[in-house]
């Protein structure tokens, strides 16, 4: 796991995609000015690659339950960008939909409006798609559904997942907050960082890949493969 390179890689898709954004002064902030598919899914996968980052730090501290609630963002990034990205360059009325959603969320925009959603069952069977197209698997639909209901329980502070960071060693037991000091759990759940790390560097390549930048694509997928994977 190199973050480094993840870093790297991201940036040159960003910059040779979507460019960079402008400066407006009025509102003090950075920001795209065309509101397109390909802005969306760039700065999605930007973002998730920040969380892989986040993962790892968190990880090194025995911060558990924050980190499942980060890895369902980036796998929520990421099946947006398969979903936004599977039939591209043409767009369903979904996808159109969620894109205007996405940049109804600017820093001046009024919160209290009414913003259409796309339903996520909808997300997620766009992403079985893809990835069953790749993959050749039959269980897709389960996997991703798996996935996305077991780190809900982080995001949404359920019961048994507030109970992963009880223990010590007894009889000084206690709730971690500070972080789980177990080596051992914090070398099991890295597994978890690393994992999510190959996911994003399979979106990115994903990404490239449809958008054409074919020299970016076979970079990211040599070091994918690189990883023995």
């Amino acid at each position: 796991m190199d973050l480094n390179l993840l870093s790297a890689l991201t940036e040159r898709l960003r910059a040779e995609s979507i460019g960079d954004p402008e400066w407006v002064e009025s509102k003090k902030v950075f920001e795209y000015s065309v509101q397109s598919v390909e802005v969306v899914t760039v700065l999605k996968v930007v973002r998730a690659a920040q969380g892989i980052h986040s993962l790892d730090l968190l990880c090194r501290s025995g911060l558990f339950i924050d980190m499942g609630a980060i890895y369902r963002c980036i796998d929520d990034c990421n099946s947006e960008v398969y979903f936004l990205l599977e039939n591209y360059p043409n767009q369903s009325s979904d996808v159109q939909r969620f894109v205007k959603a996405f940049f109804a969320t600017t820093i001046d925009s009024d919160l209290s409006a009414k913003t259409e959603y796309v339903l996520t069952k909808k997300i997620h069977g766009a992403v079985d798609r893809v990835i069953a197209g790749m993959e050749q698997q039959e269980s897709t639909r389960a996997r991703v559904l798996r996935v996305y209901k077991t780190f809900c329980g982080y995001t949404h502070a359920h019961y048994s997942h507030i109970m992963e960071i009880y223990g010590g060693i007894y009889p000084d037991l206690s709730f971690n907050v500070a972080g789980v000091p177990s080596l051992y759990q914090r070398d099991t759940h890295m597994k978890t960082v690393e994992q999510a790390y190959l996911s994003v560097l399979y979106t990115l390549a994903f990404i490239a890949q449809k958008l054409k930048l074919n020299t970016l694509f076979r970079e990211i997928w040599s070091h994918h493969e690189s990883l023995n994977v």
